[in-house]
């Protein structure tokens, strides 16, 4: 590599390197805001004791629900990928 190709990857690193340090704001943690006062997310999260579509509750939200497209979809990405592993 010449001299040129080096400064120009070393001017593009610093650039990449500068960008992403503006865009990005400083994220402080919360303490205390969970569901029961005082737990942190976190601790919320890890107290809960399974998925409520797991233990037999019907009460679904209907919007989360995926449509017929959206599943169509899921199963073709699998033949996708067997090809793509396949001849890629």
């Amino acid at each position: 590599m010449n001299a040129a190709k080096i400064l120009m990857t070393l001017t593009l690193c610093v650039l990449l390197c500068l960008m992403m340090g503006l865009v990005v704001d400083q994220v402080y943690a919360q303490k205390g805001l969970g569901a029961k006062g005082g737990l942190g997310g976190d601790k919320d999260l890890a107290s809960k004791k399974g998925l409520d579509v797991l233990k037999g509750s019907k009460k679904s939200d209907p919007s989360k629900v995926p449509t017929k497209l959206q599943k169509m979809v899921g199963v073709g990405s699998i033949f996708v990928m067997i090809g793509v592993m396949k001849w890629l």
